[in-house]
């Protein structure tokens, strides 16, 4: 796989943005892609990283990295959540932030 790195840089901050290039039709390569991309997150997190966003499929995986605290900004946001959307029925899930009804579920 092809990994194109580069840096946005702002006055008091800098983003690496990643971009992973694979062939979708070689199954072979998209075998790799997912555990590769999952070594990406845990590399990040051990260094105290986070990622600034991601696609659907790894929100949970990114929200968990976030775990200074016990987990204090997913408590914050699922109080929130609730307050906003007692019902859970806007974006469930979406960032990691689930409804009441789903959390036993979280992936």
């Amino acid at each position: 796989m092809d990994y194109h790195g580069s840096f946005a840089m702002g006055e008091r901050s800098i983003t690496n943005v990643n971009q992973v290039l694979f062939n979708k039709d070689d199954p072979e390569m998209m075998g790799r892609v997912e555990a590769f991309f999952r070594a990406l997150v845990a590399d990040a997190t051990e260094k105290r990283y986070g990622e600034y966003r991601t696609h659907i499929e790894y929100m949970d995986l990114v929200a968990a990295s976030y775990d200074f605290n016990g987990h204090a900004l997913r408590r914050v946001n699922e109080v929130v959540k609730d307050a906003l959307d007692p019902n859970g029925i806007l974006a469930p899930g979406k960032s990691g932030i689930w409804p009441k009804r789903y959390r036993s579920q979280r992936a």
